[in-house]
């Protein structure tokens, strides 16, 4: 399904194809391609992605230039990313690409990103996304060891020695006990308890009880979906009162809705991106949040953040280059430090990750919302 949009995207999402108004002709063009999943499983990340995007050309967009997008829907499909991905790059128009995608659909693409030499901006949480590095893809969200990171820099903080870790059968939970076990030696605290659970399974409450007899400092779940819900209900049965931290994936509404309300998880911990904590945090992060929350005209969605995100690497990226294709490649592997929502970005020949371990903060939730843990 093809689309071509130019800014108030998020609004023409809402009242339907009507809305869209092509460029005008005597206006110098700067042309996007989208791919986008604006049906399937991850519809709604990818509208708060997009809406997230059209604040960031409201206000700031390319100097000089209209930006105008054209957006496909991948149907929250790996096959039709790649198509859609295939489609875009081939019209020598579009000078970059979005993928506002998940992990799943966005490896499918850079299975053969180079083949086009279109450079690329991409969603998705994979830490093999960013490593080992496509010359053309550029990853933004932080590594699933760079949350490790922030867990264990929480443990550093705060003195504790002791860490339980519950941690899923999958590739996600797999990669942060590994993850873990391989820092804990750097930042001098001990693995007591690692347990692990499928992630069809109902009943945690052996998991629980080995983790309470390892006597812990702090315990790390990467439960997810109805397992994180099952977990912390388990959990709270059993009284324990040892700081938890859960992953960021956890808390939503409906995990809130499932344990009767957001103050139910009131105390919990949780490892999230710094725009989360919007002008609580201040700096860099406090400034672009009001800058993007006024425009939004509402409280941002943690995807609202990453789409303005993303809308500040293509204005830093296209400040540095020529307007061509690999001119900008070039400046995206060049950007150092550059400011955005959600901490930092830096892009490195080896290294296409983006963001990492500072653009990540302990939140603790009280009433739904996640503030900065002491």
């Amino acid at each position: 399904m093809r689309r071509l949009f130019t800014i108030g995207l998020g609004a023409i999402l809402a009242l339907g194809i009507g809305a869209f108004r092509p460029a005008a002709a005597e206006d110098p063009e700067f042309k996007i391609g989208v791919v986008a999943s604006l049906t399937g499983g991850f519809a709604i990340a990818a509208k708060d992605s997009i809406d997230g995007v059209q604040a960031w050309a409201k206000n700031r967009g390319i100097p000089g230039r209209k930006v105008v997008f054209e957006t496909l829907d991948d149907e929250t499909n790996p096959v039709s990313a790649a198509n859609a991905f295939r489609r875009l790059a081939s019209d020598p128009k579009i000078a970059l690409i979005y993928l506002l995608i998940p992990s799943n659909s966005a490896l499918a693409v850079k299975s053969f990103a180079s083949e086009y030499k279109i450079p690329i901006i991409s969603g998705g949480g994979a830490d093999t996304l960013g490593v080992p590095a496509d010359p053309w893809l550029f990853k933004v969200s932080p590594a699933n060891r760079d949350y490790m990171v922030a867990v264990s820099e929480y443990m550093k903080k705060k003195g504790y020695k002791r860490l339980a870790s519950l941690y899923s059968t999958d590739a996600y939970g797999q990669f942060d006990i590994s993850n873990l076990r391989q820092l804990a030696p750097k930042y001098g605290y001990e693995i007591v308890a690692a347990e692990s659970f499928a992630v069809e399974d109902t009943n945690f409450n052996a998991q629980i009880a080995r983790i309470r007899a390892a006597k812990p400092d702090l315990i790390y779940s990467s439960a997810s979906g109805r397992a994180s819900i099952l977990f912390y209900k388990q959990f709270q049965q059993l009284g324990i009162t040892t700081p938890l931290i859960m992953t960021g994936a956890a808390i939503s509404k409906p995990f809130f809705d499932a344990l009767g309300g957001a103050d139910k998880a009131d105390g919990v911990m949780t490892s999230v991106q710094l725009g989360v904590f919007g002008p609580k945090i201040g700096g860099d992060t406090a400034r672009l949040y009001t800058e993007m929350e006024k425009t939004l005209g509402h409280t941002p969605a943690y995807f609202n953040a990453f789409g303005y995100d993303v809308g500040l690497i293509t204005e830093a990226a296209v400040a540095k280059s020529d307007g061509t294709r690999q001119s900008i490649r070039d400046a995206l592997e060049g950007l150092k430090n550059l400011p955005a929502v959600n901490g930092p970005v830096t892009y490195q020949p080896g290294d296409h990750t983006g963001q990492d371990y500072r653009s990540i903060g302990i939140g603790k939730m009280i009433n739904g919302v996640a503030n900065p843990a002491d």
